[in-house]
């Protein structure tokens, strides 16, 4: 009796943390003393090598989506004049790359939040690696369309679900460390991208830059089938539950905690799901923008990340026209923005922690990095956006006089010393605010990771599309300008969320409890049954 008794109230904890998890809390499991978190548990049993090697395919994986979207660009013209087709017809592979890289993450995150992250990893890759092959022997125009967005839609949902694979196993405080490393090389990719692919396509032809992803992929996809493990806590909680055979890494032994390897029936039993709490909801990432203290986020994030396109896109045109550029020395000129992301990403996190730590110094509350803190009552809002206006600032002031001087026709050295401090306080932006949504819903953290992917890449995809008639229509000097005078509206949007964003959160969350109390009521058998 004993057992059971002991069993059952491990459950109800279950059931009352995952509760507390969807409104966007973090909470430790709940001692005796309600509200007290119990001290002895640590968030994750993975070890620091574990998490290490974690990070290190979680870096791989999510390199893929934005080195695809511009390792391309090099091949436009060679793939316009081989299947004969229009300008506007080769640029449409270009557009619905970009809109299913919106879209797909909104499937795929979901699905890792209720299925799991290795299913779900293996099967993006694996649709990803046969779209690169097809694009690599396709010889029409239908062809290409489809199978771009077959690439997009593979490629793309593999960064939602590393972030919310970080969110299994490391706590708010320290987060933005391993999401700094983490997202180091992702997000310098799109600069990388046209550098290897004009040196490919020069050099062997614009069909081996999809044979190079093939390859590349094949490796990862490899990789990620024999030493990647399962880390969603829906399956595996803090990771001593073993998941089911579906959800284990090959070399399980090397990469799953100790306390994983032999399968504990009670905690699986409390783990138990029903079919309706494993079909994936796309609709609950558009859901999520409407929460008033997320969609403040990601319209900044959205907009920061529409004037970094806004650069890079205009630079091959910019730089050929000034500069009398080639597709090579154009594609060595995005290494700046490369340059300025990996430096600025691993920095930034370290940033991100230090905000964490000192806020919670200077309100009084004691955090231990590795075990689950009450984020209800933590100042979150204030610590996430501590040092985020100086990166914003920053940005502003590189972004106008990047217009201007280009527009005189200087040394290429000066706009190229702007393009870094940009793709670097840019960068910044970005990651702090990806770490704050993370926070915001730590039980669907690859969910609400596709909501801002959502968000960011239909502004970066409009951004793109308009670039070229604001060159024209305004000149160099007053589009980047504009795009320094919107950005600069972030400012008194993200004091909105400091100031109010703690109450807002704390709003959301009680009326989801009160939601889960109807609904369980609702669902109680009557006085009568």
């Amino acid at each position: 009796m004993t057992e059971a008794a002991d069993r059952s109230r491990h459950q109800n904890a279950e059931v009352e943390q995952e509760k507390r998890e969807e409104a966007g809390q973090e909470y430790a499991p709940i001692s005796p003393i309600e509200g007290t978190p119990a001290p002895e548990k640590a968030y994750s049993v993975f070890t620091s090598a574990q998490k290490k090697w974690i990070v290190f395919l979680l870096t791989l994986s999510a390199f893929f989506s934005p080195f695809s979207s511009t390792v391309y660009l090099p091949a436009l013209i060679p793939v316009q004049q081989e299947l004969g087709i229009t300008t506007t017809q080769v640029n449409l592979s270009l557009t619905t790359y970009l809109i299913f890289q919106a879209i797909a993450p909104t499937i795929s995150g979901e699905l890792s939040d209720t299925l799991g992250r290795r299913p779900v990893y293996l099967i993006t890759f694996i649709i990803y690696v046969a779209a690169c092959a097809g694009l690599a022997v396709q010889k029409s125009l239908a062809a290409l369309l489809v199978l771009r967005m077959l690439q997009s839609s593979g490629s793309s949902g593999t960064v939602a679900i590393a972030f919310g694979t970080l969110a299994d196993f490391t706590t708010s405080a320290e987060r933005g460390s391993y999401m700094g490393v983490m997202n180091s090389f992702p997000l310098s990719s799109p600069a990388l991208g046209p550098v290897i692919g004009g040196a490919i396509a020069e050099a062997a032809g614009w069909r081996w830059i999809f044979w190079f992803l093939v390859i590349f992929a094949s490796l990862a996809l490899g990789l990620m089938f024999l030493a990647f493990p399962e880390t969603n806590r829906k399956v595996v909680g803090d990771g001593s539950i073993r998941p089911p055979a579906l959800n284990r890494a090959v070399l399980e032994k090397f990469v799953s905690p100790k306390e994983s390897w032999a399968s504990s029936s009670e905690h699986a039993e409390g783990r138990k799901r029903n079919v309706r709490d494993m079909v994936p909801n796309p609709f609950r990432s558009v859901l999520i923008i409407f929460n008033k203290d997320v969609s403040i986020i990601l319209l900044v994030m959205s907009i920061y990340y529409a004037a970094f396109y806004a650069v890079m896109a205009s630079l091959p045109k910019l730089f050929s026209e000034i500069y009398g550029y080639n597709e090579l020395e154009v594609g060595l000129c995005y290494l700046a923005f490369g340059a300025g992301g990996i430096i600025s990403s691993i920095l930034t996190g370290k940033i991100i922690d230090r905000d964490f730590q000192s806020v919670a110094k200077k309100a009084g509350i004691k955090v231990d990095r590795k075990k689950l803190e009450d984020m209800s009552k933590f100042p979150l809002e204030k610590a996430r956006l501590k040092s985020i206006w100086y990166a914003m600032g920053l940005c502003i002031a590189a972004t106008i006089p990047y217009g201007w001087t280009l527009s005189r026709r200087p040394h290429v050295a000066a706009p190229l010393v702007l393009q870094f401090i940009i793709g670097a306080s840019n960068i910044c932006v970005i990651n702090m605010i990806s770490v704050f949504l993370i926070d915001l819903y730590p039980a669907a953290p690859a969910t609400a990771t596709a909501s801002g992917n959502l968000c960011r890449c239909s502004f970066g995809a409009v951004s793109t599309s308009v670039i070229d008639i604001m060159l024209t229509k305004l000149g160099v000097g007053w589009t980047f300008t504009f795009w320094g005078l919107v950005c600069l509206i972030c400012f008194p949007l993200l004091e909105m969320e400091r100031r109010w964003g703690h109450k807002w959160r704390l709003a959301r969350f009680e009326d989801l409890m009160k939601k889960q109390e109807q609904e369980k009521r609702k669902n109680e058998p009557g006085d009568g049954a």
